[in-house]
């Protein structure tokens, strides 16, 4: 499976054909609060709202080893440079007031937080177009940073005011390098990305 997602990612083209999407809209804030109700505690669909508009999305196994080889990746980072995390995975957040409501794909607490709002860092992986643009519900819950995966490239955006701007590096991770990062995702294993990109780090 690692060894077919190394090479779907380097040939990779955000052909809609793979994450399962519905989009609903004029949709209210009781049609996603429903939805949320009949899903109960399985994983699946993962749920957004947006202005009005439901997203409905099953994600591809591709799309989910990739997310959770970039969270690995990060964690590894982490404990090289003694860095305390919490991870919460798809923790769903919502703000009935904003009208917004999203749930990542994967998400981290830095720093050794106690009862944390908000994660210091969301992950969203662009694997299939026609999806939500996520940043206008993660502006208005005010989560300090976003990183994308599309297309190979990993990016980092920061909350600065009422909006998101592209930086150069992470602020949340000052030091990780992202395109190091992204290059160790195409390994034929979880465990050989893990272990050769901690070896790189400590070669540094």
């Amino acid at each position: 499976m690692q060894a077919m997602l190394g090479e779907r990612i380097a040939q990779h083209d955000e052909t809609p054909v793979d994450d399962h999407i519905v989009l609903f809209h004029d949709a209210t804030w009781s049609d996603y609060e429903r939805l949320s109700e009949l899903r109960g505690e399985r994983p699946v669909p993962r749920l957004a709202f947006s202005k009005g508009v439901l997203e409905l999305m099953s994600p591809s196994r591709e799309h989910e080893a990739l997310k959770s080889l970039i969270g690995r990746l990060i964690e590894v980072w982490c404990v090289e440079r003694d860095i305390e995390f919490d991870v919460y995975g798809s923790w769903t957040l919502e703000s009935k007031e904003a009208e917004r409501a999203v749930e990542p794909d994967e998400c981290y607490v830095f720093g050794g937080q106690r009862d944390p709002k908000r994660p210091d860092l969301a992950i969203e992986v662009i694997w299939t177009s026609g999806r939500l643009d996520k940043r206008d519900i993660y502006r208005a819950l005010g989560v300090r940073e976003l990183w994308f995966w599309r297309k190979g490239r990993l990016t980092a955006h920061r909350l600065a005011g009422d909006t998101y701007e592209e930086v150069p590096a992470s602020e949340v991770l000052p030091g990780i390098d992202l395109v190091q990062l992204a290059s160790f995702l195409d390994r034929p294993t979880m465990s050989r990305a893990m272990r050769e990109y901690r070896a790189a780090l400590s070669a540094r």
